[in-house]
């Protein structure tokens, strides 16, 4: 089975860094921003209440410079089964758009899971905290803190999304 799958936030957040740390399992420090969209597919094994569904995730890499253009004009959003918003947590700017990216979801792609990526934890210090801001706690999206650096909570996140795929039978 094939799905795909949406990343959304601003420039610099760390989607492409995210998407190449499932992918291909490693980081690039030298950042190249994305134009337009960049696909990839990735296969998740053990999926499902019995681990034993796989789902071939086509994942939509998307420029951050769209916004929320891109429920409008952007074919990128169109068929998706589900969204990944990522923000970056040394960048508040970036949360407040992942809330209003998360508000367009729910509008624009009705019954379509909107998972939140807190990404970069890295970047705070080991001993640094970050609280989800109290809206995007309750927005009813799940959510992870990743880091792409590290690959913490990468590959959790895509299984996350992919188990929420298949139990609403996207």
């Amino acid at each position: 089975m094939r799905k795909k799958l949406v990343l959304l936030g601003e420039m610099a957040v760390g989607k492409t860094s995210i998407v190449r740390r499932l992918v291909h399992d490693r980081f690039e420090g030298n950042y190249k921003g994305t134009l337009g969209h960049d696909i990839y597919a990735y296969t998740l094994p053990g999926l499902g209440p019995q681990q034993d569904q796989s789902l071939e995730l086509v994942i939509w890499d998307t420029d951050g410079g769209l916004g929320m253009s891109a429920f409008h004009i952007d074919a990128a959003v169109k068929g998706a089964s589900a969204v990944i918003i990522v923000a970056d947590v040394t960048r508040p700017r970036t949360l407040t758009t992942m809330s209003s990216l998360s508000r367009e979801c729910d509008s624009h792609l009705p019954g379509r899971p909107a998972f939140l990526v807190f990404n970069k934890v890295d970047v705070l210090g080991p001993t640094a905290e970050f609280t989800v801001p109290t809206d995007l706690a309750a927005s009813g999206n799940d959510f992870l803190k990743t880091s792409a650096k590290s690959g913490e909570n990468i590959k959790e996140a895509f299984i996350h999304v992919a188990n929420a795929i298949l139990r609403r039978g996207l």
